[in-house]
């Protein structure tokens, strides 16, 4: 489908500079890190140094924010332009040289703990007594300030893995053409045209794109298996010289949580195998039936079960998004309006830009919260911007509660946007009610995208684990290491038949095991992907709650929206009334998987 003016559906980056220049702009943010580096010193001396200090980091990280999400929102517009290119890499090393002349800033704060917490009685500085608080618990892990300032000057090639993936990734893997049954060439120029063929009708180009999608990535996976192993030796390195155990002890911390957490999610996850058992036998069977099949193939399993080419405009997404999000309320929805009218999104794919989707962060000072995505009209295109809309609007309802906490940490930041995929399946559910076949579609998006986000999630989360281990082990460290540790995981949280385990060992089936090497995340330093799954678990449980019209649940959910970084994250999760400690949050979960089968089952008979 064509839109015939584009300009409609990009977004307003200028607003973030409020009508100066970006050369202005940027040179305010310099200015004010020169302000704060002329009472580096000092600020400690006496309460006024001290409130001015904190008065002046505030305004520093409202200026970083808005010249940071500038420059990277207009360089993932185009990976290839070289004036982003060139703005990226100055603000990096503007921001590096900055930290390293702020190197022994936690030492000094951790050294004088006894007189912060005397100015921490003052009604100003007690707002930021949790920004503190979290300062002070760095304490058995803190270095000298010789050996921090040498950890921030190399600490510029840190984000350089992740850089080398993603220019890789976007830029360098390119995929050979479709082949259609009549011998024509599609191009697959993007991911989102990859997308949209491996679902296609006609069974030669899901093939093909199957086969080509794989083969190109499994093309660089040396190039992959190495940029892997030294981000992971380097993360593992850091953490150890930081005085923790490991990388994923390292994030664990940061999250206010303990290693333990993530494991009894890793037990827990695993009750989901035999749900996925029956949800496929389902689906296989209703594939069979519509593609008129014996026998399946991977690229016959991404069809969706609806027999109809189901496309939506962006104006016809925007109407269902409305309606979808009613059960949060008219304000909410008339947040989400202004994200539509006043250009918050960049809606469309094109050469150069980056994959995928994203809600920006780093948000304190911006009026709007922007959203890259590369829609395709798919109702799975629909449920992106859903996605994506949650975050925003949880930046949104953030920054309008919260002077100081104004971050979302990674581990809960997933909840507000899978409520609002929840909210739009069941909305759909109820739209299609009489349509048997998209009703079928549906459930199958809802049940399907529960696998995605929580087995998947955690098949990747323990493989990356495992990986970790083998690291700090010094076990070998192969693509063949990877990938083989890859498909145990696989069976162990989803299963892998007989047939399969056979054919996966020959091309091109063996062309899928290079999967475990092109996750984002995994270069990015972080140990996300297993809040993905969090996000989920929690997420179904309160969206069948909100759905249901459960006023309680609603106003705990505003009260969650609003929290920020105020609470730690277990706490936050708690605003909801779940403990992730709890086995029952993952058992009634399970309950509501369950039933979605059941009725799948049941109007498929």
């Amino acid at each position: 489908m064509k839109h015939t003016d584009n300009s409609k559906y990009t977004w307003d980056l200028e607003a973030i500079l409020e009508g100066n220049s970006l050369d202005k702009l940027y040179q305010q943010w310099l200015n004010k890190q020169t302000q704060i580096l002329q009472i580096y010193s000092s600020f400690l001396e006496n309460l006024s140094l001290f409130k001015k200090w904190l008065k002046l980091d505030d305004e520093y990280e409202i200026l970083s924010n808005r010249v940071g999400n500038y420059i990277n929102n207009n360089y993932n517009e185009d990976l290839t332009n070289q004036k982003w290119i060139a703005w990226s890499q100055r603000m990096s090393n503007d921001s590096n040289k900055f930290h390293v002349q702020l190197s022994g800033l936690t030492n000094k704060l951790i050294k004088n703990e006894s007189k912060i917490r005397k100015y921490l009685t003052d009604s100003f500085v007690k707002k930021y007594s949790r920004e503190f608080e979290l300062v002070f618990r760095n304490k058995p892990h803190i270095l000298n300030d010789d050996e921090q300032k040498i950890m921030s000057t190399v600490g510029i090639i840190n984000g350089g893995f992740s850089q080398i993936f993603s220019t890789l990734n976007d830029s360098e893997v390119k995929f050979k053409n479709a082949i259609d049954s009549k011998g024509k060439k599609i191009p697959l120029n993007t991911i989102a045209d990859v997308m949209a063929n491996i679902k296609h009708k006609d069974r030669a180009i899901r093939k093909s794109t199957w086969i080509n999608f794989n083969e190109a990535y499994h093309n660089y996976e040396n190039t992959f298996t190495q940029t892997l192993y030294y981000n992971y030796l380097m993360l593992n390195t850091t953490s150890k010289i930081h005085k923790f155990q490991d990388y994923v002890s390292a994030t664990a911390f940061s999250d206010e949580v303990d290693v333990e957490l993530i494991r009894k999610l890793y037990k827990n996850t695993e009750q989901y195998k035999d749900s996925y058992a029956k949800y496929r036998m389902v689906v296989n069977k209703l594939l069979k039936e519509q593609l008129h099949l014996s026998k399946l193939e991977p690229w016959d399993k991404t069809v969706d079960l609806n027999k109809k080419d189901i496309k939506l405009s962006i104006e016809e997404t925007k109407e269902v998004i409305i309606k979808a999000f009613e059960p949060l309320g008219s304000e909410y929805i008339n947040n989400v309006k202004k994200a539509f009218n006043e250009h918050w999104i960049s809606w469309l794919p094109k050469p150069g830009k980056q994959q995928g989707a994203y809600s920006i962060d780093g948000t304190k000072g911006l009026s709007k919260y922007y959203i890259s995505m590369n829609f395709d009209n798919t109702i799975r295109s629909v449920s992106t911007i859903a996605h994506e809309l949650g975050h925003s609007m949880n930046s949104h309802y953030i920054n309008s509660k919260q002077e100081i906490y104004n971050d979302v940490s990674v581990f809960y930041a997933e909840i507000s946007s899978i409520v609002n995929e929840m909210l739009l399946s069941y909305y759909l559910l109820d739209k299609y009610r009489n349509d048997t076949n998209m009703k079928k579609m549906i459930l199958d998006e809802m049940i399907n995208n529960f696998f995605s986000t929580v087995s998947r999630q955690i098949i990747f989360s323990n493989t990356e684990y495992v990986l970790n281990e083998y690291v700090n082990q010094s076990k070998p460290f192969t693509k063949e290491t990877a990938k083989q540790i890859y498909l145990s995981m696989i069976d162990k949280y989803q299963g892998i038949d007989k047939e399969m385990k056979n054919k996966i060992k020959h091309e091109p089936y063996s062309f899928s095991q290079s999967t475990i090497l092109r996750i984002p995340h995994f270069y990015a330093g972080n140990f996300y992907v297993y809040k993905y799954a969090i996000g989920q678990i929690v997420a179904i449980n309160i969206a069948q709650k909100i759905y249901q019209g459960n006023q309680s649940a609603i106003e705990k959910y505003f009260e969650f929206l609003s929290s920020g970084s105020s609470l730690s994250p277990l706490d936050t999760i708690k605003l909801l009334g779940i403990d992730l400690y709890n086995n029952s949050v993952y058992s009634e979960t399970k309950k509501i998987l369950d039933e979605w089968i059941k009725i799948l089952e049941t109007i498929s008979k």
